[in-house]
């Protein structure tokens, strides 16, 4: 619906108003870098009355200590006046007239078919044609200009992007556009010139500035590129997958095509192959949250093999305890063995009986 005469003059004279009580806020700043400059002056000339009474006391060698206080101070007399001139310039913007802004906003209305003029939130705003980008169609939009925001020119309260009939990514439902991301525009080399057009109150040019780079797309600096508009790449292998065939990885937060994707026999959690580590008891794949170490041996082990006392190193330890058991009744066997000798060899060794015969004869 377009606007009446009435409308756009009320429009315009807000908007000048607006940008008017921008220009009158950036007298503050340059009152406070003026200050700057006026405290090194003042430096300055504290310096210059330590000269003179060094001077008048023959106080040389503290007047060399002077002298180089004095050039340490002059060094950073160019930056502040710098800094002072920086900020006059910006004080310097030409604010329109009433009638300038209303032919800005009568030449929008032609350039877009007429202009949308939010009340409630105090948005002005075109319409664009449908965009479509590579054959990738991307619906119509409306670019909105929050007029209130014109006094403070904040980036991301001044100005957003619509979606009408949003055809997101399929990745990031916010990017309706490359450039569009929850509604906030990159503007990307066109940023100055956008700004420079909203501070000079070039309505008109602004919205154009804005709709051109919609219509043109920078594969240097898209939120989601056009090449994986309809899906995404696998962060492994880099096909592009979309919809049922992307898996997400809770472990290293990306996503995964079918191929690279699998999932933790223990908790089920969809995890991709590179974030999953076999348990050397059940020989299964297992996510790192399902793992732990056997308090024993120290190695990875996942917890239901180790609730069920599956590590290894309790086999081995059956085994260790086992042998150990055959060598002390080896042993011990050997060792009952050597004492029945030894009794043997004392019985063997007991003193003989003589048995030759007694004499008869007598004494």
């Amino acid at each position: 619906m377009s606007l009446s005469q009435r409308q756009l003059v009320r429009i315009a004279n807000d908007i000048r108003n607006r940008l008017l009580t921008l220009k009158r806020s950036k007298h503050r700043p340059v009152q406070g870098k003026l200050g700057n400059v006026i405290e090194q002056m003042e430096r300055l000339g504290a310096l210059r009355r330590k000269l003179n009474l060094c001077e008048a006391r023959a106080w040389y060698a503290v007047g060399e200590k002077v002298i180089r206080q004095v050039e340490g101070a002059l060094r950073d007399v160019p930056y502040h006046i710098e800094q002072v001139r920086e900020t006059v310039q910006a004080c310097n913007i030409r604010i329109p007239s009433l009638a300038e802004v209303y032919r800005e906003l009568g030449q929008a209305a032609e350039e877009f078919d007429g202009l949308v003029y939010h009340k409630d939130s105090d948005l002005l705003a075109v319409l664009t044609e449908p965009i479509e980008l590579q054959g990738i169609h991307l619906g119509e939009f409306e670019i909105q200009l929050h007029v209130p925001s014109l006094a403070e020119m904040r980036y991301n309260a001044i100005y957003r992007i619509f979606a009408l009939d949003p055809h997101p990514a399929a990745s990031n439902d916010a990017v309706t556009h490359p450039h569009v991301n929850d509604g906030l525009l990159c503007p990307g080399d066109a940023g100055a010139a956008i700004t420079a057009a909203l501070a000079a109150g070039r309505i008109c040019d602004f919205f154009l500035l804005v709709r051109s780079v919609m219509t043109h797309y920078n594969p240097h600096s898209p939120f989601v590129s056009l090449d994986n508009w309809h899906g995404i790449a696998c962060y492994e292998c880099g096909d592009i997958a979309s919809g049922d065939d992307v898996f997400w990885c809770a472990v290293c937060e990306h996503d995964f095509c079918g191929d690279c994707s699998s999932y933790c026999r223990r908790c089920d959690e969809s995890t991709c192959t590179s974030c999953l580590d076999s348990c050397p008891a059940c020989d299964e794949p297992v996510c790192p949250s399902c793992l732990t170490r056997c308090p024993d041996c120290e190695e990875p082990i996942c917890k239901t093999c180790l609730e069920e006392q599956q590590c290894p190193c309790i086999e081995e330890n059956k085994e260790n305890q086992d042998e150990e058991a055959e060598s002390t009744a080896a042993e011990e066997k050997r060792d009952g063995g050597e004492e029945h000798d030894g009794a043997v060899d004392v019985i063997c060794e007991a003193p003989s009986v003589s048995t030759s015969p007694v004499s008869t004869d007598a004494a």
